[in-house]
């Protein structure tokens, strides 16, 4: 993972700013139990690695690649955001200065991490048919050929997440001394659902073997887009303050793990006998703050 910059997105600067101009010694209330409601902004650091499996062994197969496993990986590191609202109930667990709160919330997401897989040219095969046919024949590399890695270039993007999150807080001396007695410091872990957009494009050979593609005209793009859903687990800490009147600044930093899913776009029950698939993993740090109006 790559050292992480913040941005100044407009929505985490304006909500730095209210923070900000609202922050005065505020009135002292009690850990709250029961409904609050609340707005966050995040910055967030999202590392994607994209996993490529070309696959010629399903039976009927007649590539010049035929048997053979082509695989290829790819990564890239951007800096995302994220705005979000927030349902939820907090309780005091009347065991020391401890307490607890469960919130539902959804959050939209903004920015897109890219890359480029090289692909792999199958040498070995290209020659061994050149030499069994016209070893003067025009060489065919001009492009991949059915079976190859094709080089592609990939986009993944996030759309909007939902989910449910259980926090649990104390109020330790150290931080009510520093930030007032009604400031706390808590873990939280969670679980969302992500959906995101996955997009592969590269220029390629779609004839049935026997056939091969010998020039420029014989090659078509190819553009395959998925929306999938992925289940994200969520782990992180963070401190909150009261800055008036049942109203909290919540700042917190979290990790994020997706699950890894398979997107098959050749099942290798084609024509074409090729399996092909793609599997993007993602994880992202992220630093979140949230305004929250107890109730």
């Amino acid at each position: 993972m790559k050292a992480m910059t913040w941005p100044g997105t407009p929505v985490f600067s304006a909500l730095t700013l209210t923070a900000i101009l609202a922050y005065s010694p505020a009135p002292v209330f009690a850990a709250q139990e029961g409904i609050y409601l609340g707005v966050s902004a995040a910055a967030e650091e999202l590392d994607v690695s994209v996993f490529k499996t070309i696959d010629n062994t399903p039976d009927g197969n007649m590539t010049l690649s035929q048997g053979k496993i082509f695989t290829d990986r790819d990564s890239d590191t951007k800096t995302a955001s994220g705005f979000g609202i927030v349902l939820g109930y907090q309780c005091p667990l009347h065991y020391g200065s401890l307490y607890w709160s469960g919130e539902i919330n959804l959050a939209y997401h903004s920015g897109k991490a890219r890359g480029r897989m090289e692909g792999t040219e199958d040498v070995a095969a290209r020659k061994t048919h050149n030499d069994a046919t016209d070893p003067d024949l025009p060489a065919f590399s001009v492009g991949p050929q059915t079976g190859e890695n094709w080089p592609e270039r990939w986009t993944f993007e996030k759309d909007y997440s939902y989910g449910v999150t259980l926090r649990l807080g104390g109020r330790p001396e150290f931080l009510t001394s520093a930030l007032g007695p009604d400031a706390g410091l808590y873990v939280l872990a969670g679980v969302r659902r992500v959906e995101a957009e996955y997009v592969n494009t590269g220029t390629g050979c779609f004839e049935t073997p026997p056939t091969l593609c010998t020039s420029d005209e014989d090659f078509s793009p190819s553009v395959v887009r998925t929306d999938r859903d992925y289940t994200a687990w969520t782990l992180g800490i963070g401190v909150h303050a009261a800055i008036a009147e049942q109203v909290g600044l919540q700042i917190e930093t979290y990790y994020m793990d997706y699950d890894s899913e398979s997107l098959v776009q050749l099942d290798g029950t084609e024509d074409l006998r090729v399996r092909a698939m793609h599997e993007p993993d993602a994880e992202e740090i992220g630093l979140r703050m949230r305004l929250l109006r107890y109730f």
